[in-house]
């Protein structure tokens, strides 16, 4: 028997506790708004918390603030009616440290259940990105946003973009990517440049995430009044590794890409 034909006998049983902790991996119960209502030793032992700390509390409280964008999304795309959903998701035990975890989610009358298995000593470093990245990718392309990451630069150098660069800007995404002749900074509208450049340096210094408004100019030769939202990447020993964050058409995102935003 699967482990979710097993979770939801022991959900709808009598003996639902007994069974519960039984199931040989880390398992929750979400209502509908992904709060937790139930979960096993397996959930304690990845997370550290104790049962009665976790129940009736969001569940995304528990995730790395970098990835409660891709877990609400996740739940929406279930909500409308998609395939059981998996990600590779970052999260906070109650020591700090931080875990790598496969999430699997799948609707359960009203609610969810999940599987969750921590993967962190199978992630190397380069890996734990490249998860990461496909995991946004699969939610956030055909959104009309862009995800990024880049380098701390001038030319603002890409190392990921999201597939929404191309609703967004007019480009494809990997004309943006360690590109020379097409810049990020070079679709920033010339009298916009400097001050978004200011704003992101001061943002850095004083260890808080950055959001403002600007121009882009598009492919088409158009321009586009974007907002963007985002943050610095560091090392464990506080070196800025480069800037992850989100530019989306400004006042035209629905509440669900509001919502991705807030994330960053």
């Amino acid at each position: 028997m699967s482990w979710l034909r097993r979770l939801r006998n022991a959900l709808s049983g009598s003996s639902r506790s007994v069974d519960f902790d039984a199931l040989p991996i880390a398992l929750i119960h979400l209502d509908g708004v992904g709060v937790m209502r139930q979960a096993n030793r397996g959930w304690e032992q990845l997370s550290g918390y104790r049962l009665g700390d976790c129940l009736q509390a969001e569940h995304s409280q528990f995730l790395h603030i970098e990835d409660r964008p891709l877990w609400q999304l996740g739940l929406h795309n279930l909500r409308e009616g998609s395939a059981p959903w998996v990600a590779s998701l970052r999260y906070m035990n109650r020591t700090g440290e931080l875990r790598w975890v496969e999430v699997r989610v799948v609707r359960h009358g009203t609610g969810f259940v999940a599987s969750l298995a921590d993967i962190s000593a199978q992630m190397p470093e380069h890996q734990q990105l490249q998860a990461r990245h496909r995991s946004l990718s699969n939610l956030l392309d055909g959104l009309p946003l862009m995800v990024y990451r880049c380098r701390n630069n001038r030319n603002w150098s890409m190392e990921y973009v999201s597939a929404g660069c191309l609703e967004l800007t007019g480009y494809a995404a990997q004309r943006l990517i360690d590109s020379q002749s097409l810049t990020f900074n070079g679709l920033i509208h010339p009298a916009d440049r400097e001050r978004v450049w200011r704003g992101v340096q001061e943002a850095l210094r004083e260890s808080r995430p950055f959001a403002f408004d600007y121009r882009l100019l598009c492919a088409d030769a158009s321009e586009k009044q974007v907002s963007e939202r985002g943050r610095g990447i560091y090392s464990d020993l506080g070196d800025l590794l480069g800037l992850e964050g989100v530019v989306m058409e400004r006042g035209t995102a629905p509440a669900l890409l509001q919502e991705v935003a807030a994330g960053f």
